[in-house]
């Protein structure tokens, strides 16, 4: 009698366990303001829900120039209102050579071990946890 009860509950924690959603994700993501122009200030935002505590990091790069690598924080320091709350922010100020355009910043989570935050996709193979926003840089 006692297997009869545990067979079930073996089957459903392997069958019907639904990982998407007990892994991080990134909830909100945005640039504000979204239309810029050189020597602007901006503020990027990204919320990540986090119920394990996985994510110690979040950079940005803008797509067309990944070169530059953006660190956003959690620390509570301007312009972060909180600590530790899983919103993680950086004011950035738009080069005053910065091209005019249509581009498209690129957010990943890490890992304490330095390592992209893996997640199961909804469909195809599984990989980093990434976010993209997009923005516009216009001539003055």
């Amino acid at each position: 009698r006692v297997l009869a009860l545990a067979v079930p509950g073996v089957l459903m924690a392997l069958g019907g366990c639904n990982t998407l959603g007990r892994q991080p994700a990134f909830q909100k993501a945005a640039i504000t303001p979204d239309d810029l122009k050189p020597g602007d200030s901006a503020v990027i935002t990204a919320e990540v829900k986090d119920r394990n505590d996985i994510v110690r990091r979040v950079e940005g790069i803008v797509r067309e120039d990944p070169a530059i690598k953006l660190k956003l924080r959690d620390d509570g320091a301007p312009p972060d209102e909180k600590a530790g709350d899983n919103i993680w922010t950086l004011q950035v100020d738009v080069p005053f050579q910065a091209p005019a355009g249509e581009f498209l910043l690129e957010l990943t989570a890490y890992r304490s071990d330095g390592t992209p935050v893996p997640v199961k996709k909804k469909e195809g193979p599984s990989g980093p946890l990434t976010t993209s926003v997009p923005l516009v840089i216009r001539n003055p």
